[in-house]
């Protein structure tokens, strides 16, 4: 585990026993090396390029096609970088010892899980999230002279945030699932890429998925992030709850198979 060469006394007890420092060296991993400015420069660039492109080359779009191409590489496009991030987190350290070493110490298994958990959830936010956010909201403002609400486009960063922690906790689910890093990142990839032929083959997926947040999958139906954007009625709110209901199970899933692993 990265950062992990010098531990300090434990004071929490039972399930959060040694979670501040696991969870210290977790934070690390982002924020003490280089991980955090890049994926701000991956995405508040690719979000800033994109948009500012479409200005430019046609200053009359349509606020909805901006809207929509945000929402898609704001919204669909990091969850990629989520599911590449999380695939080696839990089994990287399985395969290579670390894990059991860890958990030698005076260490419970949920802090292992939920320091991985918390603190990567955080680094998306900021840097996948909030970074991008505020470069899409400059590029509306200052750019396209639109004024978005800034209420509206809070709640749409919200919804934005669900589906790329949507992706997290079954990357992590998937890693305390298996052992194999091949295993982790080519499931959840296939997921992330699938969505939509899922919905396809069987429509009621949509409302349990994440694409249908983000993306529109049917002609007439405004999905729900741009709607939020724009201010419209979204064609169902069902998908953000079932979603928001799916990332704790998937967590739970995740303590519940790391309890019984063997080391």
């Amino acid at each position: 585990m990265s950062g992990n060469s010098a531990f300090v006394l434990v004071t929490e007890r039972t399930w959060r026993r040694g979670l501040g420092n696991l969870l210290s060296n977790e934070l690390a991993r982002w924020w003490k090396t280089r991980l955090w400015w890049i994926q701000c420069l991956i995405w508040g660039g690719l979000v800033g390029f994109l948009l500012g492109s479409i200005l430019a080359q046609a200053p009359e779009t349509p606020l909805s096609e901006m809207v929509m191409a945000y929402s898609i590489f704001g919204g669909m496009m990091p969850a990629i970088a989520v599911v590449i991030i999380m695939q080696d987190v839990v089994v990287g350290e399985k395969q290579e010892g670390t894990a059991a070493w860890v958990l030698s110490k005076p260490v419970s298994r949920p802090a292992f899980i939920l320091s991985k958990f918390i603190a990567n959830a955080l680094g998306v936010l900021v840097t996948m999230v909030l970074f991008p956010g505020v470069i899409a909201y400059g590029v509306f403002a200052f750019g396209a002279g639109v004024s978005i609400d800034a209420g509206r486009f809070i709640g749409a960063l919200g919804i934005a945030y669900l589906a790329l922690l949507y992706a997290l906790t079954l990357t992590l689910m998937l890693g305390a699932l298996f052992q194999s890093r091949g295993a982790v990142i080519g499931i959840g990839l296939a997921f992330v890429f699938g969505q939509q032929f899922l919905v396809g083959l069987a429509p009621f997926l949509k409302y349990v998925v994440t694409w249908t947040m983000v993306i529109s999958n049917t002609p007439g139906e405004t999905a729900i992030m741009p709607a939020v954007l724009l201010g419209d009625a979204p064609w169902s709110w069902i998908p953000v709850l079932t979603v928001a209901a799916q990332i704790p199970v998937f967590l739970w899933i995740a303590l519940r198979s790391f309890e019984r692993e063997e080391f």
